[in-house]
């Protein structure tokens, strides 16, 4: 047998911290759990890792018609605004909250949603409901001309 091999192997050795996952360079600090992390990507999902020559190719991107943005839109600013106004009117109502009669089984839960901070509450987030859909409806900004599907 040679010593020169076993000689190099025990250097080796010398410049590594042994941990039960492997050997870590004595420069680099080791992970408390011993697991090495994983490189997050910019959806904090664990990020993929391409072929050897490089990252894959991305598919291309589908452009939505202008018209679907559209109606989209137009939904989305209706269902707000209308679910808002629902919530803001219905507390007050007193045949649809007070008066109702799947409550009439439940007395607690009836003496606890006459209650005006309940009321407040319930139309605080309809109001906010109304918001939503307001600035839904600001915020949108259709794409430049030259970057429109033909």
């Amino acid at each position: 047998m040679d010593p020169a091999p076993e000689h190099a192997s025990h250097q080796s050795r010398r410049s590594c911290i042994d941990t039960p996952n492997g050997s870590v360079p004595v420069g680099a600090k080791p992970q408390p759990n011993g697991v090495e992390p994983v490189p997050l990507s910019t959806t904090g999902f664990p990020a993929t890792r391409g072929p050897a020559s490089g990252p894959a190719p991305s598919p291309p991107a589908t452009a939505v018609p202008l018209w679907l943005m559209r109606i989209w839109v137009v939904i989305r600013v209706a269902f707000f605004i209308e679910l808002g106004m629902f919530l803001v009117v219905l507390p007050w109502w007193p045949r649809a909250w007070a008066e109702n009669s799947l409550l009439a089984a439940y007395p607690s839960v009836r003496f606890f949603l006459q209650n005006n901070f309940v009321r407040g509450l319930v139309s605080g987030l309809g109001f906010l409901d109304i918001g939503f859909g307001v600035g839904e409806a600001v915020r949108y900004k259709e794409p430049p001309r030259s970057a429109r599907p033909s």
